[in-house]
């Protein structure tokens, strides 16, 4: 125990994949809070975090106060998991966007007709609007 009480949140990369993947929790992931006996309070304290960077390091310092008080040892696990996904994720240079449904159905039909992903249709999208723009 004393190991993991030294694991801290030290960049914003940490604070933003930490922050999103707590504010998931509450909502997808009942099994995360199970043991909790404070979810409500915990919640409640995590909505005070603001989420658009930059951030300063009393940023990282509120975090991981709310860690410690909230998080059990088994809670602290998986979001030291999620964060080494994320991280992973990130180096790949890859990011998740939510869409509004309307939105996701128009891609994915253009990227059918097209051939392609939907990545590379939002790309072929985004360069025929640039060139139109120039």
């Amino acid at each position: 125990m004393q190991r993991a009480n030294q694991w801290r949140i030290r960049d914003e990369e940490e604070y933003s994949i930490a922050l999103a993947y707590l504010r998931r929790s509450f909502d997808k992931s009942p099994s995360f809070w199970q043991d909790s006996k404070n979810k409500e309070q915990a919640r409640e304290a995590l909505q005070n975090f603001d989420d658009t960077l930059p951030v300063d390091e009393s940023y990282f310092d509120g975090l991981n106060e709310w860690i410690s008080t909230y998080l059990g040892a088994e809670q602290l696990k998986k979001l030291r998991v999620a964060m080494r996904v994320g991280k992973s994720r990130n180096r790949h240079k890859r990011t998740q966007v939510t869409l509004d449904k309307e939105v996701y159905e128009c891609l994915s039909a253009q990227a059918k007709v097209l051939g392609l992903n939907l990545s590379q249709t939002v790309s072929l999208l985004l360069d025929q609007f640039q060139h139109k723009e120039q």
